[in-house]
């Protein structure tokens, strides 16, 4: 069973702060400020989202290791509250800023980038996927969902061009990115070779 001291409710914003993280991630109602956070159901996968709720909460950046050495509310307050009184907390906002006329690329990028200049027509990085779908299929949905997706996530819509011999990333519109999803009246038979030839690119995996 789970180890519960008696309930001692908080008293401070920070207690209080913590005290709602822990009972929102543990699915409970409340939880007192003695009550060890691993002993009435939390783990260490848990714990992560307890932590990334207070430092959010609360401007600070305490980690994981430290929740295990303070893993009750009252300690965690403590070393929360020192973190605020430093002024160790307060992670600058999130601003945009301007792109420059060419964005370099990303370490992992630069290793893509360079293996494919030896084998261009490599399908080393490439994930094909096929889908079975029964039903009626709502064509605008469809490309109105991808469009969603491809607008929010910027790799899938960014090139890597060559200038002077060094690469970089262009970020594409989105609807020059969309891919295309027109459907194909085609029979059974046709089905196998028409994916090699539209979602493998031609690649014959087999």
């Amino acid at each position: 069973s789970a180890a519960v001291t008696k309930y001692r409710a908080p008293e401070t914003e920070t207690e209080t702060v913590l005290a709602d993280a822990f009972a929102h991630v543990l699915g409970v109602e409340r939880v007192g400020i003695d009550d060890n956070f691993f002993e009435i159901g939390g783990n260490s996968l848990s714990a992560t989202r307890v932590i990334g709720r207070a430092n959010s909460a609360l401007g600070i950046r305490i980690d994981v290791r430290a929740f295990f050495e303070a893993p009750t509310i009252a300690r965690l307050a403590r070393m929360a509250d020192e973190e605020i009184e430093r002024g160790a907390g307060g992670r600058p906002p999130l601003q945009p800023y301007a792109r420059p006329a060419q964005s370099p690329l990303s370490l992992a990028q630069k290793r893509m980038w360079f293996l494919n200049q030896f084998e261009p027509e490599s399908s080393v990085n490439n994930i094909p996927l096929a889908i079975r779908l029964t039903g009626a299929l709502d064509t605008e949905a469809l490309v109105a969902a991808v469009a969603d997706v491809v607008g929010r996530h910027e790799p899938l819509r960014t090139v890597y061009p060559e200038v002077d011999g060094i690469g970089h990333q262009v970020l594409v519109p989105v609807a020059d990115a969309l891919p295309d999803l027109e459907p194909l009246d085609i029979s059974a038979e046709q089905i196998a070779p028409q994916i090699t030839e539209t979602v493998l690119g031609g690649f014959d995996v087999t």
